[in-house]
């Protein structure tokens, strides 16, 4: 129930960004989320952002993760089973969709829920390098030593629509604790550009 769920919101995400694309955006973001009575007080829907910032040909996308609202917001750390795996990429090249996501198969020596803060106003930098290790795609996920995905390596070309989703389902301790959950997303069309690394 829970997986099917997930593969609906990011599916749902996807298309309104690529509704977005078709009335003219070549650059979007959006954030959802679904909020209940026990949510964190004050806790907007879209206080939590994300931006695409940088898009490497070799695999890499730099993403800003912004704070839109006044006060701190609460985040997963990554190195436990709260955080981790929560991001995802799309890649449509010339109509055909490729879907990356974090390797969802980790183990911690000690999971506890752990977060951190970003200030009001204020946002942190998230690298996500699909070559890099612990990602699944083209029918593969690769372990956290592996480059690439069974001998292929994932690039990224001019004209390239890259979607990029942040979802974090709502949990007991993320309401007990006031972390934020739901999901935010980011599309860009890659520009033509002629250095290694294509920045907005």
């Amino acid at each position: 129930m829970q997986v099917g769920s997930l593969k609906l919101r990011t599916a749902a995400t996807a298309f309104f960004l690529l509704a977005l694309l078709a009335l003219g955006h070549r650059n979007a973001f959006a954030a959802f989320s679904v909020k209940d009575a026990d949510a964190a007080k004050g806790q907007s829907i879209n206080d939590l952002q994300i931006k695409i910032a940088e898009v490497s040909p070799s695999g890499g996308i730099t993403v800003e993760v912004s704070n839109a609202s006044k006060e701190p917001i609460k985040v997963w750390q990554e190195s436990n089973s709260w955080g981790s795996a929560r991001w995802r990429v799309l890649r449509i090249r010339k109509g055909q969709l490729e879907t990356f996501y974090q390797n969802p198969n980790q183990r911690f020596t000690r999971n506890i829920p752990t977060f951190s803060e970003i200030a009001g106003g204020a946002h942190n930098t998230q690298k996500l390098d699909i070559n890099g290790g612990n990602w699944c795609g083209l029918r593969h996920c690769s372990s956290h030593d592996e480059h690439g995905f069974g001998g292929q390596m994932v690039s990224f070309e001019p004209n390239d629509i890259i979607v990029v989703t942040y979802d974090v389902p709502r949990t007991d301790e993320a309401v007990k604790m006031g972390v934020w959950y739901g999901v935010a997303a980011a599309l860009i069309t890659v520009p033509q550009s002629g250095g290694d690394t294509i920045s907005r």
